[in-house]
């Protein structure tokens, strides 16, 4: 009798510290996959680089508009907010950069100023506009090359530079 006492406590056990962990584990992948769902991204561009200064993350997405369908959401989302629709465009490169804070919290508020020097070092100064919870701007970058892309941001009293080379192919 004692021995199946012993048996049956053992089973009960086994069968608490089992649920435990598959709640646990069931409560920590949908947690962490809300907002992580990496099949949609609200991001325009596609991503060309990451950096990290002063605690604050910064993430890089690069339309080349001339590239896009006419029928593609990008695209017609694109040239409203540049008024470009059906014209030849002399800025055809969508550049964008996403902030998040030390919180990993979006950063909505700020200035951002990007300069983008060629191979032969001409540089254009072009400000950012805030869209889509990042800061974007457009940019001729035709020619084929690396490009030197200088950003400096001012979100509130507080001041970040960041530097990265891209190369056009």
């Amino acid at each position: 009798m004692k021995e199946m006492m012993k048996k049956t406590m053992k089973l009960i056990m086994s069968v608490l510290i089992l649920s435990v962990f598959f709640t646990g584990f069931v409560f920590a992948s949908s947690s962490t996959m809300k907002g992580h769902d990496m099949g949609k991204s609200d991001k325009i561009g596609a991503l060309i680089h990451e950096s990290v200064v002063d605690g604050y993350m910064l993430s890089y997405h690069f339309m080349d508009l001339r590239d896009k369908k006419p029928d593609d959401k990008d695209k017609a989302a694109m040239d409203a907010s540049h008024n470009m629709a059906g014209k030849e465009i002399d800025k055809p490169h969508h550049l964008m950069v996403y902030v998040m804070d030390k919180n990993n919290k979006a950063v909505l508020k700020g200035k951002v100023g990007f300069m983008i020097k060629n191979a032969e070092g001409d540089a254009q100064k072009e400000m950012g506009m805030f869209m889509s919870e990042g800061f974007g701007t457009t940019a001729d970058m035709k020619k084929k090359g690396v490009y030197t892309i200088t950003t400096k941001l001012v979100l509130g009293d507080k001041k970040l530079m960041d530097k990265f080379d891209y190369e056009m192919k």
